[in-house]
């Protein structure tokens, strides 16, 4: 049984042609968030650019708190899309709605994996079932045109443990709790070959040709534009963050670190860090831990909105641990950042 998850983020227009940069980012001209390239499955490319959509006069759509029933799906495929929505529901921002021409492309890359036995993003031209080398090729291809989002994808796991190891792993979790994407599709594979097993591909997006839906939506308003994971309260948390790949913190074996905490707001913002705590509330021990941001990510994968506190070591099990976060956040264009504070309580399962 094979257990990886990998991640590719993307952003379209002046840094086509990198291969490891940062995830949501501010399109200044259009006031909208752009997608960054690469991860596990490496590569990179270049897509034409897209007209920028006509701003809306209303700004980005409230949070989406119910979208249509999703047609098509198999179990499977639903059982993914309903547990994305929950985790995403549950962390105080709105839902996705199903994209069938989303579907169609995650749909034929998880069979493309099938048919070449090739765990990975990145397709080769002239492979059976070819649609496009990156995610964002495939869904232009087959006539979305994604303005920013992120594909993400996993073997080795039923669906909604992949959705759940998304939520886990450090950089996954940038996409699945990204406040402004609207559209997602799901692909299943059922199969199984010497290098995949029975894959999952999730691709979340914004589209590019809507001057409405295209400027992404706000987190709820209970969440004050703060997003936090694992969630106030939460129980059975995981001990440890699973295999991410790529790996965060490559000093450390990424099956050794335990269940990072994490902040992200909207991704126009900069998040400044004072201070940012994981401790067992019953010892009173800080756990040792290694804060990834923008400024050291050794992937070149987290944005400007976006801090992770990753324990160096697994957590306790049934545990109660306390976080505690310091920082600023500064606004596009302004000079002065606004003080933040988070302290926050969860407690862990049996594994």
């Amino acid at each position: 049984m094979y257990s990886f998850l990998e991640v590719q983020p993307r952003v379209r227009g002046p840094a086509d042609g990198l291969s490891l940069v940062v995830v949501f980012r501010l399109v200044a001209v259009a006031a909208m968030f752009g997608l960054l390239g690469a991860c596990g499955g490496g590569g990179s490319g270049s897509a034409p650019t897209p007209p920028p959509p006509t701003p809306s006069p209303s700004g980005p759509l409230d949070a989406v708190m119910s979208v249509p029933d999703p047609v098509g799906y198999d179990a499977d495929r639903l059982a993914a899309f309903n547990r994305l929505n929950e985790i995403r529901l549950s962390a105080g921002l709105g839902m996705l709605a199903q994209n069938r021409t989303l579907d169609q492309a995650a749909q034929a890359h998880a069979e493309w994996e099938i048919v070449n036995d090739i765990y990975g993003h990145v397709e080769q031209a002239g492979t059976t079932g070819f649609t496009g080398a990156h995610w964002y090729d495939r869904d232009e291809a087959l006539g979305y045109t994604p303005m920013a989002g992120e594909e993400v994808i996993a073997s080795g796991y039923d669906a909604v443990s992949a959705m759940d190891g998304f939520v886990n792993a450090a950089y996954h979790r940038i996409g699945v709790l990204a406040i402004e994407p609207v559209d997602v599709g799901v692909g299943r594979a059922d199969q199984t070959t010497s290098n995949v097993s029975e894959p999952v591909v999730i691709d979340i997006a914004v589209p590019a040709r809507d001057s409405i839906r295209g400027q992404g939506q706000r987190a709820q308003d209970s969440a004050g534009g703060v997003v936090i994971w694992p969630i106030d309260g939460a129980v059975s948390v995981s001990t440890r963050m699973g295999d991410e790949a790529p790996n965060p913190v490559p000093s450390s074996d990424v099956l050794s670190l335990g269940m990072p905490a994490s902040v992200t707001v909207s991704s126009s913002r900069t998040i400044q860090v004072t201070s940012f705590s994981v401790k067992n509330s019953t010892t009173g021990m800080i756990v040792p831990t290694y804060v990834l941001a923008r400024f050291n990510d050794p992937n070149g994968l987290v944005p400007i909105s976006y801090v992770a506190a990753i324990p160096l070591v697994p957590l306790e099990t049934n545990a109660s641990y306390t976080v505690a976060f310091e920082g600023n956040v500064l606004e596009p264009y302004a000079n002065t950042p606004t003080a933040l504070s988070r302290t926050w309580r969860f407690s862990t399962g049996p594994t």
